[in-house]
């Protein structure tokens, strides 16, 4: 039933996605507001599906990459209510909505029957990291977007005559705003997960674990991660270098996410 629940929130989110667009591109507020609803309604049902899968394998829900993908995918729908909630951006559903549809469609395609995991993936640990990680991943994605939307308004902005996208989307200072308060909040995230990453593996395969390339990446993630939060606090970066620097960190995370395939302790994320 988890995979029937997971397939009811992607055609939900796939009506969001195209009243988004419709919005956008027509310019009518009203759709939105039907969009939005689909969206919601697919979270939930989302929601319901990763609880009724975890029940099923009687395990958290993200031990392979199509159930973190799917966790992933139902953070950023989150993450995206509520910076709506806080900033009315509707022109990010444009950017976000198609990554999170791509996301769950993937994850629906992959599921694969309950099999046995490894028991370290059974520790109490495993749930707090990657949901922290996770939580992390998705301040990146948004922080990222809000940068993709400051260097095209800015771009607009440079030209004689602005094309129609450029009407659609918020101010700078708004922009500037959202990417600020996203990795505000992500970071700390990212840094308790590898806290409690670095905790568990220590307890569970001893100082190997450390030259693990996907905790190099990680550590190099928390880096520039550290780097955006200090730019923007101590040195006043704002606008065109901060939004570059959010895409950065986003680059960085997808190569963290694609470590898992190099990695020998966190190879389950690569079946």
């Amino acid at each position: 039933m988890s995979l029937l629940w997971l397939w009811v929130a992607l055609g939900l989110y796939s009506l969001g996605l195209a009243h988004a667009l419709l919005t956008v591109v027509l310019r009518r507020p009203a759709w939105f507001r039907t969009g939005l609803a689909a969206i919601g309604l697919g979270a939930l049902f989302h929601f319901v599906s990763l609880v009724e899968h975890g029940l099923t394998v009687d395990r958290f829900p993200a031990t392979n990459i199509a159930e973190a993908t799917s966790l992933l995918a139902f953070l950023l729908t989150l993450g995206f209510l509520l910076v709506y909630w806080r900033y009315r951006v509707e022109s990010l559903s444009v950017f976000t909505f198609p990554i999170v549809f791509v996301m769950t469609l993937a994850s629906a395609l992959s599921q694969q029957p309950a099999t046995e995991v490894a028991p370290v993936l059974k520790s109490s640990w495993v749930p707090l990291h990657v949901s922290f990680a996770l939580v992390g991943y998705t301040a990146l994605f948004l922080g990222c977007l809000g940068g993709v939307m400051y260097l095209i308004q800015e771009r607009e902005l440079k030209r004689h005559r602005p094309r129609a996208f450029y009407y659609r989307l918020p101010p700078l200072d708004t922009i500037d705003r959202l990417g600020s308060r996203v990795l505000a909040v992500g970071f700390p995230f990212i840094t308790v997960a590898l806290l409690i990453g670095a905790a568990g593996a220590a307890g569970a395969w001893g100082p190997g674990w450390i030259h693990d390339p996907k905790v190099t990446f990680s550590f190099v993630l928390w880096f520039i991660y550290l780097l955006l939060i200090v730019s923007r606090v101590s040195a006043g970066w704002r606008g065109h270098k901060a939004a570059l620097f959010a895409i950065l960190g986003m680059a960085m995370a997808l190569i963290s996410w694609g470590a898992n395939y190099m990695s020998s302790h966190h190879t389950f994320l690569g079946h």
